[in-house]
């Protein structure tokens, strides 16, 4: 006999070691835990149904008519995506196949009384009888247009687009300009145009196009910074302050309403879904469960209930120049990386560093930090990216989930899992905050809450 109140007697090889439990109440209650949840049997075919509909309901949303930053497709020349295979792409490319593609987009569609009489006859051509407004004379028409394939999960015949940004696309935006993306595009640009600190070829130098193609590109993005018209700081901190909650610049004063209430949801949701899964794999693992998992129903309720209000703090980025500003930082941050990439070795960047995130921790190094290529533990590039990509992946699907269908949401929380622990690794790796962990006195606060 085994005295119950005697330690658990270790059993087994020293690299597994087996615990004996003396105290059988404590598994009693860990059976009557499990007893008092709800069993959901999940198929694959649900799966693939709760996928579908998710990229289905996201296609089916229409665009928004929004004017593009200016040379828009002056400043993307350096991306080529057009019949290039999926596996030859870098990460820079399918970022820009996420939001983009090329071709013209109307943006608005003008019939006859939308507009006085004679203007609409002086803004339609006569060759294609097409009627045009604005007209290009004003807010130009880029050869670029939203239609990307993020976050999408299935392959049907007839691929699904997203056309148009949701707040989810902040939370992207964010993440890459917190990598250091528009620092190490503001030092290039000021060597270009004042500095000379690198040299940085004005087309002259070099018979290849692609030097051509750089030069356009700077001069583009001096012009558009001397004229207002480039994505700036102000115009995003304001951004992030009025969508999401968050700060990027507490030294910038700027005096928007605040969405606290999205910072604050977002984050309570990120906890209790990682309290649910480790309820579920505690679940499991004592009922030994195989094709099924039993779930508490009271978690279920309190996530639903969490992503219900979640979702009306969506509205906040329907107002002003949020969608602008969204918009033109996406186009500036994918710019500017296509950018760095094509000019890495004027900086001393390596020619062996072929992909993003070795090059850009790298122009970072140089560029920003004035120091030596330094390797690191947490990668820049990679921690970032997992950050916007598993953050922005989760709230697309919340804007479609259907919230009262308590089945799809339970099987949806197993489809996301993987994007809710990547979110929280590279955010502990990135920040320290464990967002598994409840807040407590001395537990540090959100890096970048407002």
């Amino acid at each position: 006999m085994t005295d119950k109140n005697q330690n658990p007697t270790p059993q087994g090889s020293p690299n597994q070691q087996v615990y004996v439990l003396a105290d059988n109440n404590l598994i009693n209650e860990l059976k009557k835990l499990v007893d008092n949840t709800q069993r959901v049997t999940i198929s694959q075919t649900d799966i693939d149904k709760v996928k579908s509909k998710i990229d289905v309901s996201l296609d089916g949303i229409k665009r928004v008519s929004v004017a593009f930053p200016h040379c828009t497709d002056v400043l993307l020349a350096h991306i080529k995506t057009t019949n290039v295979n999926y596996d030859n792409k870098d990460d820079i490319t399918k970022q820009f196949d996420g939001y983009f593609q090329f071709g013209k987009e109307q943006n608005i569609s003008i019939n006859k009384g939308d507009l006085d009489d004679n203007l609409l006859t002086c803004l339609t051509t006569t060759t294609n009888n097409i009627t045009q407004w604005p007209p290009d004379s004003c807010v130009p028409v880029p050869c670029v247009k939203l239609s990307g394939n993020r976050n999408i999960k299935t392959t049907p015949a007839q691929p699904f687009y997203i056309k148009r940004l949701f707040v989810a696309d902040v939370v992207w935006l964010f993440y890459f300009e917190r990598m250091g993306i528009f620092k190490i595009l503001g030092e290039i640009l000021d060597a270009y145009a004042y500095s000379g600190k690198y040299p940085i070829s004005n087309s002259s130098l070099n018979s290849g196009l692609n030097d051509d193609i750089s030069a356009i590109i700077l001069e583009s993005m001096v012009r558009q910074m001397r004229t207002g018209a480039a994505s700036i700081t102000k115009d995003r901190e304001v951004l992030y302050k009025r969508a999401l909650g968050w700060t990027l610049n507490r030294q910038l004063k700027t005096e928007p309403v605040v969405n606290t209430s999205f910072n604050n949801l977002f984050h309570k949701f990120i906890q209790i879904a990682l309290e649910y899964y480790k309820d579920k794999r505690l679940a499991t693992a004592i009922q030994a469960a195989t094709s099924s998992s039993k779930t508490s129903t009271a978690t279920i309720v309190s996530i639903r209930d969490t992503l219900s209000i979640l979702k009306k703090t969506f509205d906040a980025f329907n107002y002003g120049r949020c969608y602008y500003n969204t918009l033109s930082g996406i186009v500036w941050v994918i710019a500017g990386m296509a950018l760095i990439r094509e000019m890495k070795t004027t900086f001393g960047i390596p020619e062996g560093y072929k992909e993003p995130n070795d090059y850009i921790p790298a122009a970072y190094d140089i560029l920003v930090e004035k120091r030596p290529i330094t390797q690191s533990d947490i990668n820049r590039y990679t921690v970032h990216r997992d950050c916007a990509i598993n953050a922005r992946d989760m709230l697309l699907d919340i804007q479609v989930l259907d919230l009262k269908d308590t089945k799809e949401l339970d099987i949806w929380l197993d489809i996301v899992e993987d994007k809710i622990e990547g979110y929280r690794t590279a955010y502990r790796n990135l920040t320290g905050v464990d967002l598994g962990m409840p807040p407590s006195p001395g537990t540090p606060k959100i890096e970048q809450q407002a």
